[in-house]
């Protein structure tokens, strides 16, 4: 349920523990060109059109996205210290939304402007359970220094009211506000902070999974109709063992939530699938990289294969995502991600790597009737 949105001051913005303002990326081009921009390109990205100006267009996208970065990293840090306190095994990730995922928002939604978008930036805490993650929003809503006298954050509160497909979980979204004059060219800047518990995360990642090896987009409420009563019915399931509000239109009877969940499984062969799509990955590269700070993730979903590379320098980074995306390689999906632990990323993106255990445990004990 939506609040008035409205300015936050967060995290440790005298000192955020990067390098220095300079090392930030400002926004250089105004909002309506930012928007042109998006328009431009949303033809080109459906495959329409070869707009003369593509290179400029994507110029001032990228600017647009990276110019979230510092507002990002004081969200981040904030979100960290506020989680930390309440569970301390808290996991808390970050990242600036991809190139293709904005240019498939704008396709999905062409009434949305770009300088709009309130998710460029996005940090996430995925918390032990339904309790915790209420405790660490209440500390949001309540917290007066968040808050000035134009209104409130606007939060989204799916736990209490679960979308249609069966997703669950809190989002808190607010506009940076600088207290320097040095940070003045990030004011107003808009990140969007998600709140999970651990199933609510695994259900989640497991859409995205399905969503990236189908090629299907049942992440956006779309997809195969098998697929989206799948995760509407298993949506449920998972709220009656959090006790929590059931998804609409999935049976209220719980032996029947059950048979209609068995029955779905099956006929998808979910585990075998999932199960398949867990074990053609590689495992998970941990030695020679803990003195990266970013990490370029490569999913190749026709090899069926992972590949993570570091980079020390973030400028580096950016032009190696900036080199995939314009290729326009289908089978190639790339994310650059900062996460506070590098031992923690295969939890905080399990979607990267297949890794669904934790889902097909909830879905064994859903399936025993077990809560």
């Amino acid at each position: 349920m939506p609040w008035l949105d409205s300015s936050i001051q967060e995290g440790p913005d005298e000192n955020d523990g990067d390098d220095g303002v300079t090392d930030w990326v400002q926004r250089q081009y105004g909002k309506g060109e930012i928007d042109r921009a998006g328009e431009l390109l949303v033809p080109w990205w459906r495959g329409e059109t070869q707009p003369d100006r593509l290179g400029q267009a994507y110029i001032i996208i990228q600017n647009w996205r990276t110019s979230h970065g510092l507002p990002l990293n004081v969200f981040q840090a904030g979100l960290r210290q506020r989680a930390k306190r309440i569970d301390p095994k808290a996991i808390i990730a970050q990242r600036l939304k991809r190139f293709s995922s904005v240019m498939n928002k704008l396709v999905r939604e062409p009434n949305m402007k770009l300088s709009q978008m309130q998710d460029l930036g996005g940090c996430r805490a995925i918390l032990a359970d339904v309790a915790t993650v209420d405790r660490l929003y209440q500390s949001y809503r309540h917290s007066e220094r968040l808050f000035d006298t134009e209104g409130s954050l606007k939060c989204y509160d799916y736990i209490r009211h679960p979308k249609s497909d069966g997703y669950r979980g809190i989002h808190v979204v607010g506009r940076y506000l600088a207290r320097r004059d040095t940070r003045q060219p990030w004011n107003g800047h808009r990140v969007e902070i998600q709140l999970r518990s651990r199933l609510q995360h695994a259900f989640a990642t497991t859409v995205e999974t399905v969503t990236t090896f189908t090629g299907t987009p049942l992440k956006f409420g779309a997809g195969p109709d098998e697929w989206r009563r799948f995760f509407s019915l298993m949506g449920s399931a998972l709220a009656v063992r959090e006790g929590t509000e059931p998804v609409e239109n999935t049976p209220g009877n719980r032996g029947e939530l059950i048979d209609e969940l068995r029955r779905a499984t099956k006929g998808l062969r979910v585990r075998h699938r999932l199960r398949g799509w867990t074990s053609a990955l590689k495992q998970f590269p941990r030695k020679n990289i803990k003195a990266f700070k970013w990490l370029l993730l490569v999913l190749n979903i026709t090899e069926q294969t992972t590949n993570v590379t570091g980079y020390a320098n973030r400028n580096e980074a950016s032009r190696a995502v900036e080199e995939i995306e314009l290729s326009k390689r289908p089978e190639l999906d790339a994310v650059l991600v900062w996460v506070n632990d590098i031992s923690a990323l295969q939890t905080a993106y399990p979607n990267y790597y297949a890794d669904t255990r934790e889902f097909l445990e909830a879905l064994n004990i859903a399936l025993r009737g077990g809560a």
